[in-house]
């Protein structure tokens, strides 16, 4: 059956429905979907008839299901035995480091606790031999339940058929411009996920500090060691882990969650995820317009 024939209202599996398109990306579509068994929302990946790599993307949700990491999507089924294949994943719900920066910048140490949660969930994912190959804005997530979440891991890179000649440093570089964003509400190449493209100096994108002078040296050399101009900052750093490690022993909290139209400001404080110790704000309930599955 075409993915383009399945309208709303459709049931995979028995027990699949499909209630509401989100995306449609080259022959794959991205559903919101209720699992009528458990009771529970979930995301569905259906497939255009024809699309090339619809055994791919089963075979990589399969080994995403098997990462041991919370902050990794989970994967809850998958199958391409029948007429429609699909993935069904968790729903996330919350907001995108795109999100996020609608108000501007975060605040260096908000900044450096999100990415370091991706770079380690990502250290864990390349350590079972799966790479991410399009960290983007909408890709990072803090979620409802006050925790963050990676989405695409393994599927997206099937999804879009992409591939990298070492991929653990794409990734790395993946990081270090979701770090670049997170500092300066804007993207270290083309705009991407509704922030500005950053502003160039001699041919290559401005510096963190450049753009946020509250961003410590030691965090602008680590963006452009991972980004761009490793040269001149010690040297690339090349995998996930070494992004982890870099991020170690810098202060850091979890995000600030942008509060929805007429929310209270000061919501009481909950632990977060951070390692470290700080103030840990509530996440609040959020309108439906911000509740998502991050297309790829």
């Amino acid at each position: 059956m075409s993915t383009f024939m399945i309208e709303p209202g459709a049931r995979l599996a028995g027990r699949y429905r499909l209630d509401s398109q989100v995306s449609r990306t080259a022959g794959a579509t991205l559903w919101k979907a209720t699992d009528e068994t458990l009771a529970r929302l979930v995301a569905v990946w259906t497939f255009a008839e024809g699309f090339p790599r619809t055994s791919e993307v089963v075979r990589a949700a399969r080994a995403t299901s098997r990462i041991a990491d919370s902050r990794v999507t989970q994967v809850f089924d998958a199958d391409d035995s029948g007429p429609t294949p699909y993935v069904v994943e968790e729903w996330v719900a919350g907001q995108s480091l795109a999100d996020l920066l609608a108000q501007g910048p975060l605040e260096p140490e908000r900044a450096a606790g999100l990415v370091a949660e991706a770079a380690e969930t990502l250290a864990t994912a390349h350590a079972a031999g799966l790479y991410h190959l399009n960290l983007t804005p909408g890709k990072l997530i803090w979620s409802l339940g006050g925790a963050v979440k990676v989405t695409g891991i393994g599927v997206d890179a099937a999804l879009r058929g992409v591939g990298a000649d070492n991929p653990a440093a794409a990734d790395a570089q993946g990081l270090g411009r979701l770090l670049y964003a997170a500092l300066t509400a804007h993207w270290p190449a083309e705009a991407r996920n509704g922030l500005p493209a950053a502003p160039l100096v001699a041919g290559a994108p401005c510096q963190p500090v450049q753009l946020n002078s509250g961003v410590s040296q030691y965090l602008n050399d680590l963006v452009c060691r991972s980004a761009f101009l490793a040269p001149l900052h010690g040297g690339a750093l090349s995998s996930a882990r070494e992004v982890t490690d870099a991020l170690a022993n810098v202060p850091r909290m979890v995000p600030l969650p942008v509060s929805p139209p007429n929310a209270p400001m000061t919501p009481e404080p909950v632990r977060g995820t951070s390692r470290r110790s700080g103030e840990f704000p509530a996440q609040p309930q959020e309108p439906a317009s911000q509740q998502r599955q991050a297309p790829p």
